[in-house]
């Protein structure tokens, strides 16, 4: 669940943040592609630690 978040977050903040830059520069949604890709990469990459890497319990 924690990762489905991550991943959710990751892509609509950095996509928004995307958003914004091509409306402050005037670029033809290129912040926006680069933004969700970055969100894509980053909650793929949160749902690989969660899954492969071993979590210590206290």
């Amino acid at each position: 669940m924690a990762a489905a978040s991550t991943m959710t977050g990751s892509v609509l903040g950095l996509g928004a943040i995307g958003y914004f830059l091509d409306q402050k520069f005037g670029w033809p949604q290129y912040g926006v592609l680069i933004g969700a890709l970055l969100g894509v990469v980053i909650g793929m990459y949160e749902l690989y630690k969660s899954i492969y890497i071993k979590n210590d319990d206290k």
